[in-house]
C-alpha cells in the first residue's frame, strides 16, 4: 500500500472514532435513566427526558476529549448531567484498556457525584495506585465532558 492510501484510511479511521453515537437505551438505564428519551442538542450532548419530563443532559467525552488516553488508548465516558447542573453518575464506555486494571480505575467514577459541573471540571482526583494511566484516561475524559 501507498503512503497515501494508509492516511486517507488512518483520517477516515480518525474522523468516524470522533464521533459520538447517541447513548443507547442500555447506557441511559445504566446511568439510572430507565426509559428515557434523547434529543440531540449539538455533537456528543444529548437532553434527556423520562415520561415526557426534563431530567437534564447526557455528555459524551468522544468529540470533547482529544488526545485524552488511558493505557491503550481513548477511555471515554458518559456523564449525566441532571437538572440542576449536577453529576448524578459517570459511567466508562467500551475501550481496550485491560479490564483488571481498568475495573479499578472505575472506581474513581463516584467522584464527582454530587458536584455541580464547573465543580467537578476543577475537581483534584488522584489516580488510582496499580491502575494510573487508566485513571488518567478516565480523569481527562471526565473533565473534558463536564467543562462543555
Amino acid at each position: 500500500m501507498n503512503n497515501r492510501i494508509i492516511l486517507l484510511i488512518a483520517a477516515f479511521v480518525r474522523a468516524v472514532m470522533s464521533f459520538a453515537q447517541a447513548p443507547t437505551s442500555r447506557q441511559l438505564a445504566r446511568l439510572g435513566l430507565r426509559n428515557a428519551t434523547t434529543s440531540a442538542v449539538r455533537e456528543g450532548i444529548w437532553k434527556v427526558s423520562v415520561d415526557g419530563k426534563a431530567k437534564g443532559h447526557v455528555v459524551s467525552s468522544v468529540p470533547f476529549a482529544g488526545n485524552i488516553r488511558g493505557f491503550k488508548g481513548a477511555t471515554p465516558v458518559l456523564v449525566y448531567i441532571n437538572g440542576a447542573k449536577k453529576v448524578e453518575k459517570i459511567i466508562a464506555l467500551p475501550n481496550q484498556d485491560t479490564p483488571e486494571y481498568f475495573s479499578h480505575a472505575e472506581d474513581l467514577l463516584p467522584v464527582w457525584k454530587g458536584l455541580k459541573s464547573s465543580a467537578a471540571a476543577k475537581k483534584k482526583v488522584d489516580a488510582v495506585s496499580g491502575a494510573t494511566y487508566s485513571s488518567k484516561g478516565i480523569i481527562g475524559n471526565v473533565r473534558a465532558a463536564v467543562e462543555i
